[in-house]
């Protein structure tokens, strides 16, 4: 019995395999054939079948040139930023070159000014005149005198009276009591009163007291934008044609 079944199942399968291979189309047996002609013949109103193609939206349609030209232009951003960057390095340099220039200055001068701005031209400098105003002063002095021999005269008094050396000295730097002699300079007018009074309480009698810098300005030497080597030859020059002034920096 069991045989019988089996076999009825071989037999089965082997005619499903022969009718779906299409081993019996030639006795009109077979499965419906699917393939693409069959697919045609089945449609209805094929005729009334229309395919629109969908238009982009326009601002779909506007971006895209720009992104295009954003794209195009992409490349040539490179040579602008390394311009750019090539024009920073040039300003870093030129900052770097200044910052090595020096302002120095001499100074201050109350009478030999004009022989120390010739002697920086002479080197090949190019000096700026600047003038400040003195501080108020008060001196105690004897003169000015008609005369140098005068001078000495008053000198040697003075020597006589016992006052100690270094109390007094002959006035070089003040034109206008020249030539003559200063007992003491004091910052205000009431201690060269109380000088002037010690002094002619030690028998010197023809003192007085004047306000030494009156109308006087110093003069300063600026020297800017010095390379260093222009810088070397300033401080190369003598004492004697910078008058004991030595070079400082800038003070504004």
């Amino acid at each position: 019995m069991l045989r019988t079944i089996v076999l009825f199942l071989v037999l089965g399968n082997l005619g499903f395999y022969a009718w779906s291979h299409g081993y019996f189309r030639a006795a009109g047996l077979g499965p419906t054939d699917v393939a693409e002609p069959l697919r045609l013949k089945q449609q209805i109103h094929p005729e009334r079948l229309s395919v629109s193609v969908a238009q982009a939206p326009a601002s779909a349609a506007a971006s895209a040139p720009a992104f295009a030209a954003s794209a195009a232009s992409a490349p040539s951003a490179l040579p602008g930023a390394t311009a750019s960057a090539a024009r920073v390095a040039v300003t870093a340099s030129a900052s770097t070159g200044n910052a090595s220039k020096l302002c120095l200055q001499l100074g201050p001068y109350i009478t030999v000014g004009p022989a120390v701005g010739a002697a920086l031209r002479a080197a090949g400098l190019t000096p700026v005149e600047k003038k400040q105003a003195l501080n108020p002063q008060w001196m105690v002095l004897m003169g000015p005198f008609p005369d140098t021999a005068t001078l000495k005269r008053k000198l040697g008094e003075l020597q006589r009276l016992g006052l100690r050396d270094g109390t007094y000295t002959p006035v070089t730097d003040r034109p206008d009591y020249m030539p003559g002699i200063s007992l003491g300079v004091l910052a205000t007018e009431a201690a060269a009163q109380q000088e002037l009074a010690q002094m002619q309480a030690k028998g010197v009698n023809s003192a007085h007291v004047v306000q030494r810098n009156a109308g006087m300005k110093s003069t300063f030497w600026v020297l800017d934008d010095l390379t260093p080597a222009q810088a070397a030859s300033l401080r190369q020059l003598g004492a004697g044609a910078l008058k004991e002034k030595k070079p400082e920096a800038c003070t504004g």
